[in-house]
């Protein structure tokens, strides 16, 4: 193919072994050589190749937005014509959504303003983005970690149109393997996502108004959608039977085991999350309060109403003996030790005024306050994690979590060198915005200024955390849900205008046919070649030299050319990554992908198989399309069949 031996796509790129897209990339660049600049629409090719400060590209290189690359790409070429720079090549790259959905107007006044860019979609066929697993998400139910969520669970959300706080049902929880994570910081929010999960934020270019923006768009002084509280909740009904009460077996105190939660409990529970420790098998419920404390007297005055007993105890420490009272404290899963204490999940759901008394009792245990900011102290990270979440759902403005190791090791914001240790958080009420911090929650009319639900906050950090598992959700109509208090869209891998028919998706699962969504793959090279442009190509990265060759013939043209690559995705594909190559082979072979290219509008196939391949050899290899029946897969048979009738494409055998 006569093609350089360097490389224009420096390797260290952090793509998925076996991606499609890198490699149509690497050909492309040595088939077109130094003279380009490329403009790149945000995708995957743009996350895994310039992870900031890095970049693999060894040519000019532009990041634009999903829905506006070729328009980049005419500016650029329009000012190099200006410049008279001759020789040039500007070439403009998307993947499914910079091309076929929210790039599709930018791409189509490319074409027919007529500027000289060639456009390349490299298409795997959906989108995709992720969360770290431990990342804690609000559900009606309680507060989860984003792999406890189950399908068919309500998780709050935020309504665009109402821009009000709602429950929507989850419908797709998947696992999605290892990816490098990034971590967004805001005052008093931090989240871990995958560069390429869209995070709800405001633009103030021209109107204010909100959009959606991958972590990679992320910069600096952008102002997040955050959670501003949650102002209502029930009272939470134990599921616990008591023994038989004055059973000297069974209990040594008469305790009234409370039914429902209450502000007078939560508070106590909160004292006994600081200062307390739980014996079940020795009936023993006790509490580190030394004589003068003030939580030691309330917690006596609390255990006479709530509990109809009174602490029994010495100068330094309180007890309740009673094996019914030790065995609920010990079902509520607030856990036993001090470094594994916690807030379960079920405490998010509660009333303000309950919330409110479980953090009150715990500053009288373990926390002190100082010119009216709060410092709560403890040995579970955990615990300080969800304490930090709890804070921001009462309309508190929380800090960072600061953590000192026992040999010195310092962590602030970050998760700890080691678990032992203490750390510390600081909160303190929510004041009203400041002008001159977030003008736009105090202008008249902007968004969310005085909203009882959400609010703005700027990004203070990006920073990279490291490799981890991811998880993926999928909710159903407002297509996001609250992660760690951030507003947060579905994650997964996503239908978009290019994925064919019947694959599985996060947001067309097997099974499952939404509106809109049991339609072909859309035809994007006949809407490229319906805008008259001199030169269309169909291309594979299962056949180089067809790819190397039309890319020369497109960068040759004078005007807007168009070459659309098939790239096999081995995550969202779901196909072992060493069979990239035969897969993108047996689309071709099958005629589910054709080889063709249309100069002046005259089409011409470029690559014709002696005998075409009955269509289920290609679908087989994917596991997006083992859910298929056997009626759904003659129905992918006869739409291929009727497509290569069209284009003169034999019959297979």
């Amino acid at each position: 193919m006569r093609l350089p031996e360097e490389e224009l796509l420096a390797p260290g790129h952090r793509a998925c072994p076996g991606c499609g897209e890198v490699l149509a990339i690497r050909l492309i660049l040595k088939a077109l050589g130094r003279r380009v600049i490329v403009v790149q629409a945000t995708g995957c090719m743009e996350v895994t190749t310039t992870p900031y400060p890095q970049t693999a590209w060894r040519v000019p290189w532009i990041h634009g937005a999903f829905e506006n690359a070729a328009a980049i790409a005419s500016g650029v070429e329009a000012a190099l014509r200006r410049l008279g720079r001759e020789g040039i090549k500007v070439v403009a790259m998307g993947g499914d959504g910079g091309t076929a959905d929210i790039g599709l107007q930018a791409l189509s006044g490319m074409m027919e303003r007529g500027h000289n860019v060639l456009y390349v979609c490299t298409d795997n066929e959906a989108y995709m983005n992720c969360l770290d697993p431990s990342t804690l998400v609000l559900t009606e139910g309680g507060l989860k970690r984003v792999s406890e969520v189950r399908v068919g669970e309500l998780l709050y959300s935020f309504d665009p149109q109402r821009q009000a706080l709602v429950a929507r049902r989850c419908s797709g929880v998947f696992f999605n393997g290892v990816h490098d994570l990034y971590e967004v910081v805001t005052p008093h929010h931090l989240i871990r996502a995958t560069p390429n999960h869209p995070f709800l934020i405001l633009e103030r270019e021209g109107r204010n108004r909100l959009v959606w923006k991958t972590l990679s768009q992320l910069r600096v002084g952008d102002e997040v959608v955050v959670l501003k509280k949650i102002p209502y909740g029930h009272s939470y009904r134990f599921n616990f039977r008591p023994a038989r009460i004055g059973d000297p077996e069974v209990d040594h105190l008469p305790v009234r085991i409370p039914e429902r939660s209450s502000p007078e409990l939560m508070k106590l529970l909160g004292i006994w999350l600081g200062d307390g420790w739980v014996r079940p098998e020795r009936g023993e419920v006790g509490f580190a309060l030394p004589e003068g404390k003030r939580a030691r007297r309330e917690l006596v005055g609390l255990s006479q109403k709530v509990l109809g007993t009174t602490p029994t105890g010495n100068e330094s420490h309180l007890y309740l003996y009673s094996s019914n009272l030790a065995r609920f404290i010990d079902s509520l899963g607030f856990g036993r030790g001090a470094e594994n204490k916690t807030i379960p999940g079920w405490v998010f759901t509660l009333p303000v005024e309950e919330r409110e008394a479980l953090v009150e009792g715990m500053m009288l245990a373990d926390g002190y306050s100082l010119r009216g900011s709060h410092r709560y102290v403890s040995a579970s990270r955990e615990l300080l994690r969800r304490l930090r979440l709890l804070l921001q759902t009462l309309n508190y403005r929380v800090g960072k979590i600061h953590w000192q190791g026992r040999r010195g090791e310092r962590c602030v914001g970050r998760e700890p060198l080691r678990d032992t240790g203490f750390g510390y958080l600081c909160f303190s009420g929510k004041r009203a915005p400041n002008p001159e911090e977030y003008p736009s929650q105090c202008r008249y009319g902007d968004h969310l200024a005085g909203n009882e639900f959400f609010e703005m906050e700027r990004i203070i950090e990006l920073r990279y955390a490291g490799r981890g598992q991811t998880v993926d959700l999928r909710v159903e109509r407002d297509h996001n849900f609250i992660a760690e208090g951030m507003v947060v869209h579905n994650t997964g891998i996503q239908r978009s205008g290019t994925t064919p028919f019947g694959a599985w998706t996060t947001t067309t699962p097997a099974g499952k046919v939404w509106r809109g969504e049991d339609r072909p793959k859309k035809d994007m090279p006949s809407i490229a070649l319906a805008h008259r442009i001199p030169y269309v190509a169909t291309a594979s990265v299962g056949y180089p030299r067809d790819l190397v060759w039309k890319v020369r013939k497109a960068a040759a043209v004078e005007g807007p050319s168009y070459l659309h690559v098939h790239c096999p995705c081995p995550t969202g594909w779901r196909h072992d990554p060493s069979l990239s190559i035969r897969v993108a082979r047996l689309a071709v072979e099958t005629g589910c992908w054709i080889l063709y290219e249309a100069e002046r509008g005259e089409i011409r196939i470029t690559f014709r198989p002696e005998r075409r391949r009955p269509v289920r050899e290609y679908l087989r290899l994917q596991g997006r399309f083992s859910h298929l029946t056997e009626e759904e897969v003659e129905r992918i048979q006869r739409e291929v069949d009727e497509r290569c009738r069209e284009l003169g494409l034999g019959w297979y055998g």
